[in-house]
């Protein structure tokens, strides 16, 4: 049985109670069908968006303004949050948690748990751990304040909210 129908803004629109998810709830953007599975809880909130051969499924869930690209695939019991993006043939699975923020010119930053329970940064090309990104964006960077202030939100709340998204 369907759970979902897609709208004319390209809306998903909850044809059944499911998980957290009531009948009529109407959830983020997809493309097709082919994006958001019709079996498991899994779910695309607020303005979320799922496109191109990118799949959702299981219990996955895709918050806020994240995008999901490409042919990744986000499944299990992963969730995908904020302003984060996935895109290309990336795999985001298992307790995954991808959060994302956005400076104010528009470089972006993600917040992954990883398989060995560690985070890393994710911004742009480059990938670090907390450390090493502190250290890239020292002093004498001219967003270093700005930047500091989005790392230090990235770390707390993934502590706080372990089960919760950006």
């Amino acid at each position: 049985m369907k759970k979902y129908m897609i709208n004319k803004e390209g809306r998903v629109v909850a044809l059944r109670d499911f998980g957290d998810v009531k009948v009529d709830d109407v959830g983020g953007f997809v493309w097709s069908e082919k994006n958001l599975s019709h079996e498991g809880n899994c779910w695309i909130y607020g303005n979320a968006q799922v496109c191109g051969e990118s799949q959702v499924y299981g219990n996955a869930r895709i918050y806020g303004n994240a995008q999901v690209c490409g042919e990744s695939q986000v499944y299990g019991n992963a969730w995908v949050c904020g302003n984060a993006r996935v895109f290309g043939n990336a795999r985001v699975f298992g307790n995954a948690r991808v959060y994302g923020v956005m400076r104010s010119d528009g470089f972006s930053f993600c917040y992954v748990s990883c398989a060995d329970r560690e985070h890393r940064v994710i911004a742009g090309c480059r990938y670090f751990t907390m450390p090493e990104a502190r250290e890239h964006w020292g002093t004498e960077h001219p967003k270093h304040e700005e930047t500091c202030v989005i790392l230090d939100a990235l770390e707390r709340l993934s502590k706080v909210r372990e089960e919760g998204c950006v």
